[in-house]
């Protein structure tokens, strides 16, 4: 009995995607600074493009001023990725604001 071989197949378990992993599939940082793509995106995807880019806009302002020095090469890259995320924002604005949703 000890020189039997286990013949089972193991396969690893197919998971359901996390929401976190299909928003970030869905919220690309280069559609935002499209405005053809805006213009696509229905009113619900919208909103929740405009929350995604004011949330991290935030989180790397907090990050910026909690834990990287003000002179350094990480600050400037820090301040560079929040000023992307604030045009998106306005462009998402501008966006709801020509829909006249905002």
């Amino acid at each position: 009995m000890a020189d039997q071989h286990d013949d089972r197949i193991i396969t690893r378990t197919q998971l359901q995607p996390t929401q976190i992993d299909v928003d970030k599939q869905l919220l690309r940082d280069e559609d935002l600074l499209n405005e053809e793509h805006l213009r696509r995106m229905d009113q619900v995807l919208l909103r929740r493009n405009l929350d995604h880019a004011r949330m991290f806009s935030r989180k790397l302002s907090l990050e910026l001023q909690q834990y990287v020095h003000l002179y350094t090469p990480e600050a400037n890259e820090l301040r560079r990725r929040i000023e992307k995320y604030l045009v998106m924002e306005r462009m998402i604005e501008r966006e709801m604001a020509r829909r006249h949703v905002y």
